[in-house]
């Protein structure tokens, strides 16, 4: 009896196994038919080489990055290879540029949707986790809708007396009686104090020196390798970014101390930190500290090395073009000599008086044009995206860059000359970028027009002045933003407004 039911036993369990067996391999089979036919019906991923593992293009993107033209020419070249849209790795990710018009639309137009914001880990760590600049989604709608009231016209026209008076203070101070400048260094000097007055209240002085080095430490980090040891630019990025942080602190604990005694000044009662201290975000929330100084930060770079850059390449580009020069003195000539006919101070500014800088707007457009102070930025593919008729897959990033559009010869005609008056007509659209595109342009693009042609119009009215290395035209370095290895050396000369 034992051994009949242990025959019984065995033959259930051989006929067991054998059904498993069978419904395994039926599965195995439609998996494969499945996968076949997926395959088979695929889209090809974008053409390009992803170079070695994980490090794929990165040292010869980052060498790029160091000028440029290095960038440019970088682009050009993976353009000419595979066309507009190519995949190349970087720091370890799979990445698609859409290097065209169409590729931008495509990308700002889905920004917040399918795709969504990214910086690499090494930039999230230098800027900070609440930094606006790294959100996305609903949490990003929110901020940034909250902090456009800063930075909207009504709050510019605000802004404009104390930008003007910070603009002569700075050229009477730094500029009178000398006769040779480094340009970078005083647009530096310039836009940080500026920037320093409006959102933190704090003035020229050891302090101010302190953080401007400080930032420069900082940006220097950006486009450095992310090794965080002594003797790399990554690791004094990060002590650096300590340092500006006891800067906040302290004038934080300032700040609160005077708010507490009903004793703030009038002057910093409308600045941006006084602003993020008093005023509670949409959903009745006070800001935690941590929140307050990552974006004090990103206040901090966002408005100073991009102005800053851009004024720098504004008297370099002037210089090399006298006639340029010679039309935008007569158009700040015009203003002045309007407020003089009219009894108005000659030295004040008004909305009004930018509007009418038509011209001189035209060269700086240019100069966003030729040398745009950001070049880029990246997205993270949140599902499988299909473009062109290629499969971009999720978690893929995506790259829009000018260094395409901004010197492509269909949109700028001889886009390597210095020419103002291409702006007579608006280019196409996402053709031009210097702002970014999408939920995350700059939102201070206003303030940064303003405060460069204020600066502008004092310059040009009170001095004239050459390169001393007249010859120069490039290449230029980018650390992060281009500029001659000199910082536009210029020899001065104060004239009388007349």
């Amino acid at each position: 009896m034992a051994t009949s039911w242990n025959s019984l036993s065995s033959a259930d369990g051989s006929y067991m196994t054998l059904i498993t067996v069978l419904a395994l391999t039926v599965l195995w089979l439609l998996w494969s038919v499945s996968s076949y036919f997926r395959c088979r019906n695929r889209l090809p991923v974008p053409p390009g080489n992803f170079g070695f593992p994980f490090i794929g293009q990165t040292v010869e993107h980052v060498l790029a990055m160091s000028t440029a033209d290095g960038i440019r020419m970088w682009v050009q070249k993976q353009i000419e290879k595979h066309g507009p849209l190519f995949k190349f790795r970087f720091a370890g990710y799979p990445m698609v540029m859409l290097g065209d018009e169409e590729g931008n639309k495509f990308i700002f137009q889905n920004d917040g949707m399918s795709i969504h914001t990214f910086w690499p880990s090494k930039i999230a760590t230098l800027f900070g986790p609440h930094s606006l600049l790294l959100q996305s989604g609903e949490r990003h709608k929110l901020l940034r809708r909250h902090f456009s009231k800063m930075f909207d016209r009504a709050a510019v026209s605000r802004y404009i007396h104390g930008v003007n008076r910070n603009t002569i203070r700075h050229f009477t101070n730094h500029w009178q009686g000398k006769e040779q400048l480094a340009a970078l260094d005083m647009t530096n000097l310039h836009t940080f104090s500026t920037i320093c007055s409006l959102v933190l209240s704090l003035e020229e002085g050891p302090l101010m020196d302190k953080t401007l080095e400080a930032l420069q430490t900082w940006l220097r980090g950006i486009f450095s390798l992310p090794i965080n040891l002594p003797g790399f630019d990554y690791y004094a990025a990060l002590k650096s970014r300590g340092l500006i942080f006891e800067v906040f602190d302290r004038l934080m604990e300032q700040r609160r101390q005077e708010i507490a005694e009903d004793r703030v000044p009038e002057a910093s009662q409308t600045d941006f930190l006084n602003w993020m201290l008093t005023v509670p975000d949409e959903e009745g929330n006070m800001f935690q500290d941590s929140f307050i100084r990552d974006n004090l930060l990103l206040l901090l770079v966002a408005a100073f090395e991009t102005t800053s850059a851009t004024l720098a390449m504004t008297i370099f580009y002037i210089a090399k073009n006298p006639h340029v020069y010679e039309q935008i003195l007569q158009e700040q000539k015009l203003i002045s000599d309007e407020k003089c006919s009219s009894g108005k101070d000659e030295n004040a500014m008004t909305m009004e008086d930018i509007s009418a800088m038509k011209y001189t707007w035209k060269v700086i457009q240019e100069v966003l044009r030729l040398q745009p102070p950001v070049v880029g930025s990246y997205r993270k593919t949140a599902t499988d995206l299909e473009y062109k008729g290629y499969l971009i897959p999720r978690g893929w990033l995506l790259n829009w860059n000018t260094q395409y559009t901004h010197y492509n010869p269909e949109s700028f005609k001889d886009p390597l000359t210095f020419d103002p008056s291409r702006w007579e007509t608006r280019p196409p659209p996402f053709t031009y970028l210097p702002f970014g595109g999408g939920i995350h342009s700059c939102p201070g693009n206003e303030f940064a027009k303003m405060s460069m042609l204020t600066f502008i119009h004092h310059l040009v009215r009170n001095f004239s002045w050459s390169l001393v290395d007249a010859n120069y035209d490039g290449p230029f370095i980018r650390d992060p933003c281009s500029r001659p290895p000199d910082k536009v050396l210029i020899s001065v000369k104060q004239i009388t407004a007349s």
